[in-house]
């Protein structure tokens, strides 16, 4: 009889352990195991940070791009200028930030520069690339109404002439610095850089005839160019634009100078993955809206979606071509 009591007994302790184990690994796999679950993100407003000046493409695109990310995510998208030191004082602030996807970089190729000029000691890869969404593929170089210039084929022809002597207006140390070594490089010629600021100033600069030439998004300066007060010598970009089909690239000039402008979403380093995806499919949703679309062409932009890998390749194919200028870039 003790005999059955004791192996009774056994049995019930074993069953009991048993149990216990079976709740413990069920509730450490529940605990685990995320993939079912969908993240809780965004769960307040979203600071779009813009490391540029309020009124001209990046702040512009920002905007846009923000009013149909707040129907996306559910949240409100606040656009925040941080401009300054090249666009360094933006890209910091969102570098330092808490890493939760609250504060997002929304910027193009000129995050490249300060690190191809030995600006700042970090690169893209101290962020979560979350995606490209846009495209400006509008990148003109323009003249004033003045100029002898028709064409980029003339300007090279007496560039070649006169070494030094024409002016390329831009900022030191910005993207507009980049696109003035590109044509130098790709036509064979020396301009004159000459720092007239930022794009508000360029175009200030073109009309009164303190600078030969500029490069612009055509978005920007389309009324000038409509007006007759600019006129443009060539596009920037692989093939001509149907939203301007009349304007001529500078490869069929005879010139390799692709300078298409893309804009990029990016979060602070150590951003999980699940916020990452979940804001670049928010991204892609409005790539995809007919209304964003639409918004977009009216300032001549193609919505385009790149998700985090594709984006990040694609920008390190432009860092590839900005380091050739490095050591010009260093030297100013």
């Amino acid at each position: 009889m003790k005999k059955m009591f004791k192996a009774a007994a056994f049995i019930l302790v074993v069953m009991l352990v048993l149990t216990g184990c079976a709740s413990n690994s069920g509730s450490t796999s529940s605990e685990g195991d995320t993939s079912d679950q969908e993240v809780t993100y965004p769960t307040k407003a979203i600071e779009l940070i813009v490391p540029a000046g309020a009124g001209g493409d990046t702040d512009m695109n920002a905007r846009l791009f923000g009013k149909y990310l707040e129907k996306e995510l559910g949240q409100p998208v606040v656009v925040v200028n941080v401009g300054g030191s090249g666009g360094t004082v933006g890209t910091r602030r969102v570098k330092d930030a808490k890493a939760d996807g609250h504060t997002v970089l929304f910027f193009h190729p000129e995050i490249l520069v300060p690190y191809v000029a030995g600006m700042v000691d970090y690169h893209i890869d101290a962020f979560e690339i979350a995606g490209i969404g846009v495209v400006d593929n509008t990148t003109v170089l323009a003249t004033h109404k003045d100029s002898p210039y028709n064409s980029l084929s003339e300007l090279v022809e007496d560039a070649k002439k006169n070494p030094g002597k024409i002016d390329f207006g831009m900022q030191t140390g910005g993207y507009p610095h980049i696109v003035g070594l590109a044509v130098e490089d790709a036509a064979g010629i020396e301009l004159n850089m000459t720092d007239v600021g930022g794009n508000a100033d360029k175009t200030v600069a073109l009309m009164a005839g303190r600078t030969d030439f500029i490069n612009t998004q055509y978005g920007l300066t389309k009324d000038y160019f409509e007006s007759g007060d600019f006129k443009q010598l060539g596009l920037l970009s692989k093939e001509r634009n149907p939203l301007m089909p009349d304007i001529p690239t500078a490869l069929e000039q005879g010139f390799d100078i692709v300078m298409d402008k893309f804009f990029f979403f990016g979060m602070p380093k150590g951003t999980s993955e699940d916020i990452v995806n979940k804001f670049s499919a928010a991204m892609e949703k409005v790539t995809q809206n007919p209304d964003y679309q639409k918004e977009a062409e009216n300032i001549f932009v193609t919505p385009t979606y790149m998700n985090p890998k594709e984006a990040t390749n694609y920008i390190m194919e432009y860092h590839d071509r900005f380091m050739k200028f490095q050591e010009q870039m260093k030297g100013n």
